[in-house]
């Protein structure tokens, strides 16, 4: 069964662009020109043994190492908090793919279908949604997505961005065409593709939008449902928060706070950290679900801006 993990880090020029919200603006054309050229590679997803393999991702020795194990991609869900949406990153793990359209196409797959792990994650397209092709020529991944993607919200872009995010994580991928069942413009079953696409359609090669909200908690430990042992639970995860301070609470079944903490920033906040904090209780006599959160408060007052919860079982 395929486990679900929230993203642990952010390494590399790429994942990092990707926490800090870098990259050229939502749903704008890339306007590049004279890149070097290649043959497209698309993968047609109604044909498994039609799959293109790009021999340039591995040797082939490394390629069967890699077979035995799967392989880690990174997923951007939507979280709404009160009327505002945040891109949030769950690195997901996948059956190995050797190619790099192959990898993309595994990770768009797991953001249509996949169950995100943390409470408040959705999906950003509505439930049947499938991709039926992908194909990535010259820097361009074309994603061409089932009629059912026009259900999605499209007022404010962020189902598209989820959707640029999760798809430009690989270098060789650096823009997006969208398409509905093949076409990038027109209407669909009475339908404009325009309320997805946005005005102007017709094929625009999208990219990441550096103002795109993207989480500024990123819990990654205690795992969904962990076993916490003892009468301690301890919160990790990566933080960029304004007041340079991680809060932690703890509430039982019936929201109760039954343990509140913080955990310290470095002092070049808000710049993205490590953050650590311990929780300690008194474990009920039996087993129950309680929830870790970790939140941002206001500099300016007492109220909560952002938070992420996981449940955890106490008392086992």
């Amino acid at each position: 069964m395929t486990r679900h993990r929230l993203i642990t880090s952010v390494t590399g020029a790429a994942t990092l662009a990707a926490a800090l919200g870098l990259l050229a603006s939502a749903c704008v054309a890339d306007g590049s020109r004279g890149e070097p050229r290649r043959q497209a590679a698309t993968l047609t997803l109604t044909k498994p043994a039609e799959r293109a393999v790009d021999r340039a991702v591995a040797a082939p020795d490394a390629r069967m190492a890699a077979a035995r194990e799967p392989m880690d991609v990174t997923v951007y869900y939507l979280r709404p908090v009160g009327t505002t949406r945040y891109l949030v990153p769950e690195k997901r793990e996948v059956p190995f793919v050797p190619s790099v359209d192959g990898t993309v196409a595994s990770a768009v797959t797991e953001l249509l279908a996949g169950r995100p792990g943390y409470v408040g994650a959705m999906r950003p397209f509505p439930a049947r949604t499938r991709l039926l092709s992908l194909g990535l020529a010259g820097g361009t991944a074309t994603v061409n997505l089932s009629r059912e993607a026009l259900g999605a919200r499209g007022d404010d872009g962020y189902a598209l961005q989820a959707l640029v995010w999760t798809v430009t994580q690989l270098p060789q991928a650096r823009r997006v065409v969208v398409q509905v069942e093949g076409r990038s413009g027109g209407t669909l079953d009475g339908r404009p593709l325009a309320s997805l696409l946005g005005l102007g359609a017709g094929g625009r090669r999208l990219v990441r939008d550096r103002a795109a909200r993207v989480a500024p908690i990123l819990l990654a430990e205690p795992s969904p449902r962990a076993a916490v042992e003892g009468n301690r639970v301890v919160a990790k995860g990566q933080a960029r928060v304004a007041a340079g301070m991680v809060g932690l609470r703890l509430r039982d079944p019936s929201g109760q706070v039954v343990s509140q903490s913080y955990a310290a920033m470095p002092s070049s906040a808000p710049a993205w950290a490590a953050f650590s904090g311990a929780l300690t209780f008194v474990p009920p006599p039996k087993p129950q679900l309680w929830t870790v959160e970790a939140f941002e408060a206001s500099p300016t007052g007492a109220s909560v801006v952002y938070s992420v919860a996981v449940p955890v079982w106490v008392g086992r």
